[in-house]
């Protein structure tokens, strides 16, 4: 049930690109539903925010790799990313050490959140029940999480691939695959626990994000 909805959701995203707001309907409620309504026998109701990875045990193992992975790619990105020039210059200005905060709670509550709950918690856990491989349930929903991007790349006036398709397909990969890979090993090495994933997908979000804020003119 999992995949055939991640199916049509990516169907979904090619009709209409979805808002923030509206990725807690899709990304968060939708699946609670089904997690609901197909739960197993083993408890999997009684015990529904552990079955997505929200859950107090094992998070310490993870955050100190996501904080050190985070700054990894932040620095990256600084230097040499595709808008390192927007981010150096909001780091320049010093408006970055309040906008950078911001934008990373912003971001923990936003796509962190939100994306990091399906791919991860949702299906990430569903398909590995599903074929009984960690690494097999790392690389489909990595695949699935690339092709996430793809709508978005190819139809988001904000993306420089907007409106080439081949473009289009090697930005979502290019975003989806190295993300994919490192966020759902994370997942497996923090023992499912979903909190250290949400915090380095919002450190990879937020920089970039960033120089995206404005206020009035």
């Amino acid at each position: 049930m999992a995949i055939a909805y991640a199916v049509l959701y990516l169907g979904y995203l090619f009709v209409a690109l979805e808002s923030e707001l509206a990725h807690w309907l899709t990304l968060v409620i939708v699946p609670v539903v089904i997690a609901v309504t197909f739960g197993d026998r083993r408890g999997e109701r009684s015990k529904l925010l552990a079955t997505f990875g929200l859950r107090r045990r094992g998070w310490k193992r993870g955050v100190g790799w996501a904080l050190v992975l985070g700054a990894f790619v932040t620095v990256l990105q600084v230097t040499m990313f595709g808008r390192r020039d927007e981010i150096f210059a909001v780091v320049q200005s010093g408006r970055a050490l309040w906008l950078y905060p911001l934008t990373l709670l912003l971001m923990f509550f936003m796509a962190g959140f939100t994306e990091e709950f399906f791919f991860r918690g949702f299906l990430q856990t569903r398909v590995e029940v599903l074929g009984g491989s960690p690494l097999g349930a790392i690389a489909i929903v990595t695949v699935i999480f690339s092709i996430y991007h793809l709508p978005y790349a190819y139809l988001n006036p904000m993306w420089p691939s907007a409106g080439d398709w081949e473009l289009a397909w090697r930005a979502s990969f290019a975003n989806g695959l190295p993300g994919g890979l490192v966020l759902g090993s994370l997942y497996q090495l923090s023992g499912r626990n979903l909190v250290p994933c949400i915090i380095l997908h919002s450190m990879i979000n937020a920089a970039p994000a960033m120089t995206l804020i404005r206020f009035g003119g």
